[in-house]
């Protein structure tokens, strides 16, 4: 039997975004306790009537508020050029806790700018493949 180390991953909107087009929002659900979610991403992934709302409506734990010093990283990072809101949120998030960063922007976007600040990146599709190896009970 494998056990396997609870690791918390903070999420982008385009990871988020991806996961709900191949239907897969019941990976965040069962890992629930691993996802962190911005308050800028959750506000970008809000939409009546689809998955991720649905999601969040559930399980608001899974939205994090900024501290002062994350808030003041936040528009550091966000200050620069080519970054949006959620990206930014998400970095912010991910440097200042040390934890991997789920996004799917490419390397020249937000991807490359987290990478340029040394924190562990996955796709959407790396996370959801992590969760395959997690447990066949789950399957």
């Amino acid at each position: 039997m494998h056990t396997f180390l609870f690791q918390q991953h903070v999420f982008d909107s385009s990871a988020l975004i991806n996961i709900e087009r191949r239907g897969q929002t019941r990976h965040l659900r069962r890992r629930r306790s691993e996802v962190i979610l911005p308050e800028k991403v959750a506000g970008e992934v809000k939409a009546p009537g689809y998955p991720l709302n649905t999601f969040l409506e559930h399980y608001p734990n899974v939205v994090t508020p900024f501290t002062t010093e994350e808030e003041n990283l936040y528009l550091e990072i966000r200050g620069q050029p080519g970054i949006h809101d959620g990206e930014a949120a998400a970095i912010t998030l991910s440097l200042r806790r040390q934890l991997p960063l789920v996004i799917d922007e490419s390397a020249k976007r937000g991807k490359g700018k987290a990478q340029n600040h040394y924190i562990h990146c996955l796709s959407s599709h790396e996370w959801t493949r992590l969760w395959g190896t997690k447990t066949k009970a789950d399957s």
